[in-house]
């Protein structure tokens, strides 16, 4: 796996992560700051990832990077 690949699936491990913890907060009325701390994380582990990729950040990458994480635990 590329550096590309990992941190684009760390990115978007951080963003739907913040999306639950955001949720959670708000539906048990807590503050949601730890939710924005988490989604500012994934947002510049976003960036981090199209430092490696001269087209940038694509959304077909996600599932094939995630099938390559997937045969690396398997094998």
């Amino acid at each position: 796996m590329s550096n590309y690949e990992v941190a684009l699936l760390w990115a978007t491990g951080l963003l739907i992560l913040s999306l639950i913890v955001t949720f959670t907060a708000i539906t048990n009325r807590r503050p949601i700051g730890t939710g924005l701390v988490i989604f500012i994380l994934g947002g510049f582990t976003l960036y981090y990832a199209s430092t490696f990729n001269n087209d940038g950040n694509l959304v077909q990458d996600i599932p094939g990077a995630v099938y390559k994480l997937y045969a690396k635990v398997m094998n």
